[in-house]
């Protein structure tokens, strides 16, 4: 018989080491593209109303450590650049996969992960108290249709496949 709450449970579970395998063999220049793409039309009316300007001279280095992909985001002129590998840190933020979307889909707070060692800020706390202020503000009802319920779904699933998990390495 089939068990959709034991596929659900294995598609969760190879999720991390799934894009790991991508993030390893994809050309570089692909993701950073896609990122950026992605990244310029999420925040775009925040571009053009000049909200972003905080970001003026900084790099946020983004690490979701579970599936080793870390990039850098900076305001070039009125776009976001994103630069894999990048040279500038003013931030970081690093969290596993599930941690990331449990605060996209709104399923967890930031301060909540933060103050369980699961969500590290390391640089500049005041560029980070500003990323974290804009993100609240826009919430995730702004991502294409299908995706905040796939997001939450996903969250969900990832609750009830590690409920209690220890805090991210401090490396």
């Amino acid at each position: 018989m089939f068990d959709i709450k034991r596929v659900n449970h294995k598609v969760v579970a190879a999720l991390p080491s799934m894009l790991r395998t991508v993030t390893r063999c994809a050309p570089k220049r692909m993701q950073s593209g896609m990122l950026q793409l992605a990244l310029n039309r999420f925040f775009q009316s925040e571009l053009s109303r000049g909200e972003l300007s905080f970001m003026q001279h900084k790099t946020v280095v983004i690490s979701v450590a579970d599936i080793a992909l870390e990039f850098g985001i900076c305001l070039d002129g009125n776009k976001l650049q994103v630069q894999l590998m990048p040279a500038q840190q003013d931030l970081l933020l690093k969290a596993e996969l599930a941690d990331f979307i449990a605060m996209i889909s709104n399923t967890s707070d930031p301060d909540t992960l933060f103050f369980r060692r699961r969500l590290q800020m390391l640089g500049d706390t005041e560029l980070g108290l500003y990323c974290k202020n804009l993100l609240d503000s826009i919430g995730p009802e702004r991502l294409p249709p299908l995706v905040p319920g796939l997001l939450h779904w996903l969250a969900q699933q990832q609750t009830v496949l590690k409920p209690v998990k220890p805090a991210i390495d401090q490396a």
